[in-house]
């Protein structure tokens, strides 16, 4: 789970939960009672941990092919490598998130996701960087045409409905 499902209250539904350390201090310095998230861990309804580094690589590599690296922070690229660990070790996991780049990384992935605020992303595919003045095509990371000085436009390309 990332930050948006505490706000919108699923671990309080009563069923079994993980998440990182990343996500976990992002949700206790914005709760105001760090007590209910205490009951939930003591209870065992949330699970705090952590992936290990070669799933965090695997993360960023797959947030980088889908051109989302730029958008996603320590704690959305936590939560994927988390789901990568799951994945692989043969369990179906599911991602409760609003976060578009993590939903759209993870789904490339072939990992399910769950909304909680939000409708969800309708199309999955790969963002690509290009030039609207002289038409080259850069990564994910580049910010300025390296040719005409202009600054980037980004483009959804290969999309999937969902």
């Amino acid at each position: 789970m990332d930050a948006s499902a505490f706000y919108a209250g699923i671990p309080f539904l009563g069923s079994k939960c993980y998440t990182t350390n990343e996500v976990f201090d992002e949700v206790k310095h914005i709760k105001k009672s760090q007590e209910a998230l205490e009951a939930l861990i003591d209870a065992g309804n949330l699970q705090i941990l952590e992936p290990e580094s070669s799933y965090l690589k695997d993360a960023n590599e797959l947030a980088r092919k889908s051109g989302d690296i730029a958008k996603m922070s320590k704690a959305d690229l936590a939560v994927l490598a988390l789901a990568l660990h799951f994945k692989r070790s043969r369990t179906d996991p599911i991602v409760v998130t609003d976060d578009y780049a993590l939903a759209n990384t993870a789904e490339l992935a072939g990992i399910k996701v769950s909304y909680v605020m939000t409708k969800g992303i309708r199309k999955v595919g790969r963002w690509v960087r290009y030039c609207s003045a002289c038409g080259k095509s850069y990564g994910s990371e580049e910010k300025i045409c390296k040719v005409c000085g202009n600054r980037l436009r980004t483009k959804l390309k290969g999309s999937i409905k969902c």
